[in-house]
């Protein structure tokens, strides 16, 4: 067999393998917001997705699929990266000046209120019955802190003369947080694109001067 054919391939089997991710993704995602992470089983998945039980299990334990859907929703894509590498987070953190970084935070609320929060509930719910999700939460949300810190470091120029990084990351940290975005959404009635719209207007009155 020549090179050529090895290669085209190989290319064929890992994008059966992607395509085949993201249908099991997607189907455990659907199940996790309907049923709930508890309820859910592999082979509820597996029917979903149209696929066999080992072909979810390959994807990994049910766990590890809880973490790949909720990264999934994060980053918007089906791109295995960071979120600060990508799309609104990865602008502000190269943004010119302030007026460019509010605008990514814009982008950035703006793409992700609607469309996290459900899976933000099933990982907390999970996390806080299940110790094997529990640890992964854990570093979820230590991940989230150090994002949110990256985050209030690119404004360090324009930070209130009375407040410290932490204490700005504490602030950033609280009015990002799914509870916030639950809070404001659910609990008071805005839609979606009002909290986008708000934030980067309450970080500058916060954290700026």
């Amino acid at each position: 067999m020549s090179e050529g054919k090895r290669v085209y391939r190989s290319d064929l089997r890992q994008e059966q393998a992607r395509r085949t991710r993201v249908q099991v993704l997607d189907a455990a995602t659907r199940c996790f917001v309907e049923r709930g992470y508890a309820a859910t089983t592999m082979r509820e998945i597996a029917a979903a997705a149209g696929v066999s039980v080992p072909t979810v299990f390959a994807q990994g334990g049910k766990a590890a699929l809880l973490l790949a859907c909720v990264d999934r929703a994060l980053v918007g894509s089906d791109e295995d990266r960071p979120v600060r590498e990508l799309g609104p987070f990865a602008e502000l953190l190269t943004a010119a000046d302030r007026p460019a970084r509010l605008a990514a935070l814009h982008r950035l609320a703006s793409e992700s209120a609607a469309g996290t929060l459900e899976m933000q509930d099933v990982f907390a719910a999970a996390a806080a019955a299940d110790p094997e999700v529990a640890a992964p939460y854990a570093a979820y949300e230590r991940r989230r802190r150090a994002d949110v810190t990256l985050l209030v470091r690119a404004f360090a120029d324009d930070l209130r003369a009375d407040l410290d990084l932490e204490s700005a990351v504490d602030v950033v940290w609280s009015v990002l947080s799914p509870q916030t975005q639950s809070r404001l959404i659910r609990g008071c009635g805005w839609p979606p694109q009002r909290y986008a719209d708000w934030l980067p207007g309450a970080v500058e009155r916060l954290l700026l001067r």
